[in-house]
């Protein structure tokens, strides 16, 4: 008998190069009732030959449709691609990364598990040109399993890879699907707006998707990835939780230090975000006088100053992470 039925999103831009080798881990999978959206998002560097491959490939494979992209990024073309999607669930796929055979399968089987959870994501990998802080990177973001872990780490940095995840569609377009508020990356604003609606999401704790890492990688330039759009996106998700007009208003205490604490202060007074004070507090200080009623932003890149900073602060102390 077939299996689930699932929409697989997958943008494609200037990746001929790789692009076989991630449509054959997605048409390899087993157990599961498929179809590839493919979105042939040209941009301004214009096609490198994904385009003509993908059309070829398609009068042989009825699995998979490809669409023309609009050239207005990731975002926009995962958003070309749900628009397509009949499925009840979906999954994103990166046109240079990799996966087993067992993948969606493994995640199909944990959301059938539970019809309360809208999403399952998986631990991922990093292969190709490696780095130790990618490492550092994944390792943190691999430790977090639950929805309550992954929910209160989502203004550090994006919990999980949205790649890795199988999705119930109608939960996508709840969230308002793929397409940025602002000039940062669609992972980050998707995931943000995710926990704005408190849908339930886990993480499997196997590595089921492995991540190409290379030299000219998004992520680690800036642009919509520069440190003030992750930053820009983390406020304007705070506003929207805790500004006035928010659905949970709140009074904020900034705690941070130099630099950082600048600019987020700088940042949140754009804001209706009602901010009670900004402290400069540094591991081994006493701990910031704040009242109880008060929301502590705490802003630290460093894991271990978080925990610090939440253990000179007290256990009944509301603490927001974020860096």
């Amino acid at each position: 008998m077939p299996g689930p039925r699932i929409d697989v999103l997958l943008p494609a831009r200037c990746s001929r190069r790789t692009l076989p080798s991630a449509l054959s881990d997605i048409l390899a999978q087993q157990g599961v009732d498929l179809r590839v959206l493919a979105v042939v998002d040209d941009g301004p560097d214009g096609d490198d030959g994904s385009a003509e491959w993908l059309a070829a490939r398609a009068r042989d494979e009825p699995r998979l449709i490809v669409l023309a992209g609009p050239g207005q990024g990731a975002g926009a073309a995962l958003d070309n691609a749900l628009a397509r999607a009949t499925a009840p669930l979906l999954c994103h796929m990166e046109a240079d990364d990799r996966c087993p055979p067992d993948r969606l399968l493994r995640l199909s089987d944990a959301l059938a598990a539970d019809a309360s959870i809208a999403a399952v994501t998986s631990r991922a990998a990093q292969f190709g040109a490696r780095t130790p802080g990618m490492r550092r990177y994944l390792d943190w973001q691999n430790a977090l399993l639950s929805h309550a872990d992954m929910a209160g780490q989502r203004f550090v940095e994006i919990p999980a890879l949205h790649q890795t995840g199988l999705y119930r569609t109608e939960a996508v377009r709840a969230v308002g699907g793929y397409s940025p508020a602002g000039p940062w990356p669609p992972d980050i604003d998707f995931w943000l707006r995710w926990f704005e609606h408190d849908l339930p999401v886990i993480k499997l704790p196997r590595v089921l998707y492995r991540w190409r890492q290379h030299a000219g990688q998004s992520t680690r330039g800036g642009g919509r990835h520069a440190l003030s759009a992750l930053r820009a996106a983390k406020v304007a998700a705070l506003a929207r939780l805790h500004g006035t007009r928010g659905s949970q208003p709140h009074e904020l205490l900034l705690v941070s230090t130099g630099a950082t604490l600048a600019a987020w202060h700088d940042a949140l007074l754009a804001t209706d975000i009602t901010l009670t004070g900004a402290v400069d507090w540094k591991p081994g200080s006493p701990a910031p006088p704040v009242n109880p009623d008060t929301l502590v932003l705490g802003v630290y890149g460093s894991a271990a100053v978080r925990a610090r900073l939440a253990a000179a602060l007290g256990a009944d102390q509301p603490i927001i992470d974020a860096a």
